[in-house]
């Protein structure tokens, strides 16, 4: 009996010892899932939009144009400086900050950031070709525009994919949540902006929160892995290269 029970003991504590072990890759498992479903929901999103909105319609115009409405001289300030600098100078400059000041991990990140922005630029622009649709300067007289104008079309708005990319990146990648929260109130702000100055429509900034959503939780799904192991054979190569130069050095200095 006693030997029985020792028995159940120990195939508990087995048991238990595997469950610890496998919580960990269920849950990497459960996060990896959830994030492909994010993915096509949001790509779900997008493409319901393309084929069923009207770029026609009355209310996107009106919200366009109650959202261009003088907030005053702090407001507008603010929201040029974003729509000017809060795309590619701003997330450029995250970029930079974690490729030179971060450790080897942080790295990594900043090179998948990367991959998913030049990603993004290619779908905004090959959308942008694919639907052709007016800026709203174009369409509505008493709109103000508050920034240099810009001819391509207005769907769907380039700013609110990257900036949608790199918030959705950091709340996903990033340890420091505090970071990625305002990192997603800036990207926010600059998304808002482009409706303020006049540059967009509400739903062309809705369609790119949409598409660069989806890049972002595709991108995060396929690279994790593929960018780790890419770093790693680059380490690899350069260690590689480094010893056989050492090694080389050592034997012309013997002789």
């Amino acid at each position: 009996m006693e030997t029985v029970i020792g028995h159940n003991r120990s195939d508990r504590l087995l048991l238990l010892a595997s469950r610890k072990v496998d919580q960990p890759w269920s849950a990497f498992a459960m996060k990896r899932r959830l994030t492909v479903l994010a993915a096509i929901v949001a790509l779900g999103l997008f493409l319901g939009l393309i084929f069923l909105y009207d770029p026609g319609q009355a209310p996107d115009s009106e919200l366009a144009l109650a959202m261009n409405a003088d907030r005053g001289i702090v407001v507008t300030t603010i929201m040029v400086a974003a729509s000017r600098y809060g795309r590619e100078y701003f997330w450029a400059g995250i970029v930079a900050v974690m490729l030179i000041f971060s450790k080897n991990e942080t790295k990594i990140k900043a090179i998948e950031l990367a991959i998913l922005f030049a990603v993004g630029v290619v779908a905004g622009e090959v959308v942008k070709q694919l639907i052709v649709k007016p800026r709203p300067f174009k369409t509505i007289a008493e709109l103000v525009t508050r920034v240099p104008k810009d001819y391509d079309s207005s769907f769907p708005s380039g700013h609110a994919i990257i900036v949608t990319i790199g918030a959705t990146f950091a709340l996903l990648k990033f340890e420091k949540k505090s970071i990625a929260v305002l990192l997603t109130l800036e990207a926010s702000i600059v998304a808002y902006s482009r409706i303020y100055v006049g540059m967009h429509y509400p739903l062309d900034v809705v369609g790119g929160i949409f598409l660069g959503s989806a890049i972002a939780f595709l991108g995060v799904f396929f690279l994790n892995k593929k960018i780790v192991v890419f770093v790693e054979e680059i380490v690899r190569f350069v260690s590689s290269s480094r010893s056989k130069k050492a090694n080389a050095h050592q034997l012309l200095q013997s002789h």
